[in-house]
């Protein structure tokens, strides 16, 4: 008996090939995806590489994270979606004499076949492709490769587990789906009609509310941080926003189209609006997930491909010098002595130092309120007010930028990195009150620590000592720290005449210099970690952005699919009462082109006004360079509006072949 339960299982499965092969397959893919981000996360094929990798290893890790939500969301979408296509068939079993026990049990292997076909060919092709896009991350990021096979067993087990266990849910939600089901009543619903479903105006205000909620918050925050804090806010308002104008504004539409009598009264356009309007409440959510993961697809990819490209120019900003050192909480008298091991570490290297920069200056970490920034004991507040200032002497200022400006007591020259703008002609800091005399597009000497912060940093040059000691008591007093401590730091950068000996350079530095409170890093040392970050983000846009198209195609293909069996008998009347095959061709173009390209036409409107959000993050990441990220977009928007293209001509061939059998 149970091997008749199986082979009529495997036979359903064959037969219904047109609707599951599609969901196996994009499982399969997704699990392999799943498996290689898994393997090159927690695996050990980059720890063998310099610096281990770190940071790469950990946007892999939020991959890792992404994918199984999503894998978990479209699996279940799409299994329901079967479920729902082939209620007439249990109904027919129901009529044979099948009880809803046996249908379950049939539905459970089907399940389980395809979860065991899954599970092995997924695994199957990550492991047989895991070392492939290893060799790719690797070559993003001009590393050196690595040879032989390597299996991840965590990898595996957590592939196993993860969609083992979305299976499992799926059994479960098959036979609560088949308990519930009605299954002879199932039979006559396809030929029940629908009724013409009501413009929802507070809906369809809701919904373009929302919207335009987060198409304001895109283009009014300038801020950063706040960028980043607002823009999961405005991702749902504007995903919410998008089902309810797919669900109640679309009627609306299509209601005034069909009050437009002189459009209305054609046969293509009576057909192709007549049905969309009763099928719009069907239609609405598949339309709305269309356009979301469009979005994403163009957001993933044109973001991470713009970081990718302007990774070079971010590089150098981090990392201004081939080395640089840092002293801190030191004194002012500290950098002649570091100079003095910088100049005979290098000539031990055997190498020249070039274009050294070195000054004394004072930190501050606080709170922007109107024009004064002070630190703050307690609570730090919201993360868009604050700030770093470096404060530095116009003597200092003069010998690094090699001009001879000058300042008059309590005034400053102000420089501001890319990522923020300060508007007023004064500025307070720790309670000493300095007029800007200038705000300086450029600073030689600036940090490259500061210019990775996620917040503004300001470089205030004042006179002399004085304002610098003013400002140094006031923060000590804040601090609790003694007169006698230092709050001095100490920079030095420079570069070498032989890049290849760099890391001898530190080496020699780090055995003059014995003090904890010194630090020395290297350009070259730390640029296979640095552009390897970078390239994990592409890596990862590209992966994602992979899985999103497949779903996309996936659902795009069950929609046509299901409409088209829904109106072959609809069709097939038309044809009857003298439709001829050219007009059914028309409206079908007609209609499958309204439902494909609304979602691309929002979904690149998305993408658009998102452009400053995303620009004004990029900028934490240090891609100031905003033509990199257009041309991006624009490729991107470019590439999947042809892919787009070529699903809208397969499948609308789909639907009219099914229509015509």
């Amino acid at each position: 008996m149970n091997l008749f339960y199986s082979k009529f299982a495997l036979n359903n499965l064959v037969k219904n090939k047109r609707f599951i092969l599609p969901y196996i397959l994009s499982a399969i893919f997704t699990i392999a995806s799943f498996y290689i981000l898994t393997s090159l996360s927690l695996g050990s094929n980059l720890d063998k590489l310099p610096q281990g990798i770190s940071a790469t290893k950990q946007v892999l890790g939020f991959g890792v994270i992404v994918i199984a939500i999503f894998s978990a969301i479209f699996l279940f979408y799409t299994y329901s979606f079967l479920i729902k296509r082939r209620v007439r068939e249990f109904g027919l079993y129901s009529v044979l004499g099948m009880t809803k026990k046996q249908i379950a049990r049939i539905l459970i292997l089907e399940t389980i076949f395809i979860a065991v076909i899954t599970l092995v060919f997924g695994l199957a092709f990550g492991l047989l492709f895991d070392k492939l896009m290893l060799l790719v991350l690797l070559k993003l990021f001009t590393a050196g490769v690595s040879f032989g096979f390597v299996i991840t067993p965590i990898a595996v087990f957590l592939t196993i587990l993860l969609f083992g266990g979305i299976f499992f849910l799926l059994l479960i939600y098959t036979v609560i789906k088949i308990s519930r089901l009605k299954i002879v009543a199932l039979l006559k619903e396809e030929n029940n009609g629908e009724r013409e479903p009501k413009a929802r105006l507070i809906l369809a205000i809701l919904g373009l509310g929302l919207t335009g909620y987060g198409y304001y918050l895109a283009q009014t925050i300038q801020n950063p941080i706040k960028a980043i804090t607002m823009f999961f806010i405005a991702v749902l308002a504007v995903i919410f926003g998008t089902y309810l104008i797919f669900m109640a504004v679309s009627i609306t539409v299509l209601k005034l189209m069909k009050n437009n009598k002189t459009f209305y009264y054609k046969p293509k356009n009576f057909i192709s609006v007549s049905g969309l309007l009763y099928r719009m409440k069907r239609n609405a959510v598949g339309l709305a997930n269309i356009c979301i993961l469009s979005t994403m697809v163009l957001v993933t990819m044109g973001t991470t491909s713009a970081l990718y490209a302007g990774s070079e120019e971010a590089y150098n900003t981090r990392f201004p010098r081939d080395i640089i050192v840092n002293g801190y909480r030191s004194t002012e008298g500290k950098l002649t002595e570091i100079e003095k091991n910088v100049k005979k570490a290098t000539q031990d290297a055997g190498v020249e130092a070039k274009d050294l920069v070195s000054y004394n200056m004072l930190n501050v970490v606080g709170r922007l309120n109107g024009t004064e920034i002070s630190y703050e004991t307690g609570t730090v507040g919201s993360l868009d007010k604050l700030r770093t200032v470096v404060v530095i002497e116009l003597k200092d200022y003069n010998k690094v930028s090699k001009e001879q400006k000058t300042l008059n007591t309590g005034e400053t020259l102000l420089f501001i990195d890319k990522k923020g703008k300060y508007e007023a002609n004064e500025i307070t800091v720790q309670g000493v009150n300095l007029k800007i005399k200038e705000k300086l597009t450029d600073f030689p000497g600036a940090l490259g620590t500061a210019a990775a912060n996620v917040f503004d940093t300001y470089y205030v040059v004042v006179k002399d000592n004085t304002d610098v000691k003013k400002i140094e008591s006031a923060l000590k007093k804040k601090l609790n720290i003694s007169d006698e401590e230092g709050e001095v730091y100490n920079y030095v950068g420079f570069n070498i005449s032989d890049k290849t000996k760099e890391a001898k350079v530190i080496e020699n530095f780090k055995q003059l210099e014995k003090e904890g409170n010194i630090n020395i890093e290297g350009k070259a040392e730390n640029e296979t970690n640095f552009k390897g970050f970078y390239a994990s983000f592409l890596f990862i846009g590209v992966f994602i952005s992979m899985i999103f198209v497949v779903s996309q195609v996936v659902i795009m293909y069950y929609k046509q699919i299901s409409e088209g069996y829904e109106d072959k008998g609809k069709f097939g009347i038309m044809r009857k009462v003298g439709l001829t095959d050219r007009q059914i061709k028309q409206s079908i173009r007609s209609q499958v082109l309204m439902i494909f390209f609304a979602p691309l036409a929002i979904a690149t409107l998305h993408t658009v006004v998102a452009y400053p959000f995303i620009e004004k993050i990029l900028k934490l990441f240090l891609a100031t360079d905003n033509n990199v990220f257009l041309i991006a977009l624009a490729v991107t928007i470019a590439v999947f509006g042809v892919f787009y293209l070529i699903v809208y001509l397969i499948t609308s061939r789909i639907y009219y072949r099914i229509i015509k059998e």
